[in-house]
């Protein structure tokens, strides 16, 4: 493998597995505030200490894979300044900025509100621990949004003009508007929603199945079927779309997914030489299968998601031990159609890093093959510790239970004074004062 071979796969494998990270934040902590939200409206003491712990469970799974997550993001910064330095000196101009605002609200912004509303349990008013983690969820998706403007750029490059080999931008409107953007943007709205619906279902059906807590899971069972339903229909309409949009400005990509071959994918090939002097411009053929096998696991996740919300309606929790399982089945096939969608998008536009503009080759820095093999091999040992430890952590707190303890004092909530484990039912003995925050 030469150097270009070896950035390729080092991208590929940083990105992918950050890309897990990232996902799985996004759609539980809409979840979390969700939960959050429909705890503070609720006016009884008692569905409100259930609800709360509803989100002390689930934001202890995402705070896990948050913490993690950042040191993945960290990893893929070291590595767009080792390898990538030839993007930076033609198009820094472009992407630097999306970039930066991207790391202050995920490293600032971000992280801030979530340590606050992490430590804030009992400690800060209601509606103040409600806001904080909407900050949260809003800071997530405007980051994600700064980041898919440089991914929509790479695709599309709009709104700019090149002065002396350096890009300029243009027309600030035109790259914040990039259908390239938006159309992956609420593609990727759905995903994220999907993949947190399937591991809620996961866990709940875990737990079901050993007749734990069942008042707790069931409802949690049928709230994630019906999450990852609605995540999956989104994914579906909105990857279609984008597809139909998807021969106007990649028609190489357009022509090797929808399966062209012979004389079609021979006169696609010609118009590239013509536009871009000889050579191969179309990308690996195994996109073209990546693309089939997300769409067809896509269609058996639309159709088999809802499946356990039955399960999870049932009375008994022996019933239905086939949906029971399913959720099971679902969480790698989820895991794998993500991972098939984001290798078709980014290797889709090989042999370019910027489509029409910039090639893998031209952007790679000045690295030896035996640098970029000792980084590939240091990244790629780094964040798949990183995804065993997340991964190891994540099943461990989730087998707990709701009363794991991860956030807050599993034992002391919000609407009721410290436990007397002294008195029967460890009822609040009645000289001790109640706590100053009340949910």
């Amino acid at each position: 493998m030469d150097v270009v071979d070896l950035a390729r796969l080092q991208f590929a494998v940083t990105a992918t597995l950050h890309f897990l990270f990232v996902a799985f934040t996004l759609g539980m902590v809409t979840v979390v505030a969700v939960l959050q939200t429909r705890a503070l409206r609720t006016s009884d003491p008692a569905e409100r200490a259930e609800r709360m712990r509803r989100v002390r469970f689930w934001g202890g799974l995402y705070v896990i894979n948050y913490a993690l997550g950042i040191v993945s993001g960290l990893t893929q910064e070291f590595q767009f300044g080792m390898n990538w330095s030839g993007l930076s000196h033609v198009l820094g101009n472009v992407v630097g900025a999306p970039m930066a605002v991207e790391t202050v609200v995920a490293f600032f912004l971000e992280s801030t509100f979530l340590g606050l509303w992490a430590f804030g349990f009992g400690r800060v008013s209601a509606r103040t621990h409600l806001l904080l983690i909407w900050g949260v969820a809003l800071t997530a998706y405007a980051s994600t949004f700064w980041i898919m403007v440089v991914n929509g750029f790479l695709q599309k490059p709009v709104g700019y003009a090149m002065h002396d080999g350096v890009a300029r931008v243009t027309d600030w409107s035109a790259l914040l508007t990039n259908g390239a953007t938006w159309y992956a943007l609420l593609h990727l709205t759905g995903v994220v929603a999907l993949l947190a619906g399937v591991v809620m279902c996961a866990v709940s059906s875990y737990h079901l199945r050993h007749g734990r807590d069942l008042d707790f899971f069931r409802p949690a069972l049928v709230h994630g079927s019906r999450l990852a339903g609605a995540g999956a229909v989104v994914t579906a309409g909105a990857g279609m779309v984008h597809l139909e949009t998807l021969e106007e400005y990649q028609p190489e990509k357009y022509a090797v997914v929808m399966g062209e071959s012979g004389a079609g994918l021979e006169r696609v090939q010609e118009a590239a030489r013509a536009a871009y002097g000889p050579g191969d411009w179309l990308p690996p053929a195994w996109v073209g299968v990546a693309s089939v096998l997300m769409l067809l696991l896509g269609l058996v996740l639309l159709v088999l998601v809802w499946l356990p919300a039955k399960a999870g309606r049932a009375e008994g929790a022996s019933t239905g031990r086939f949906r029971l399982r399913l959720p099971m089945v679902l969480l790698p096939m989820t895991i794998v159609a993500l991972v098939c969608g984001w290798l078709s998008r980014e290797v889709g536009r090989q042999p370019w890093m910027v489509t029409g503009e910039l090639t893998v080759r031209d952007a790679i820095g000045d690295v030896s093959a035996g640098g970029m093999l000792a980084s590939l091999i240091a990244f790629t040992l780094v964040l798949g510790g990183l995804s065993v430890v997340n991964f190891s952590l994540i099943a461990h707190y989730a087998r707990q239970g709701p009363d794991g303890g991860l956030l807050g004092d599993g034992d002391l909530f919000p609407d009721a004074g410290p436990r007397d484990e002294s008195r029967p039912g460890g009822d609040p003995a009645p000289d001790e004062a109640a706590p100053v925050t009340s949910y």
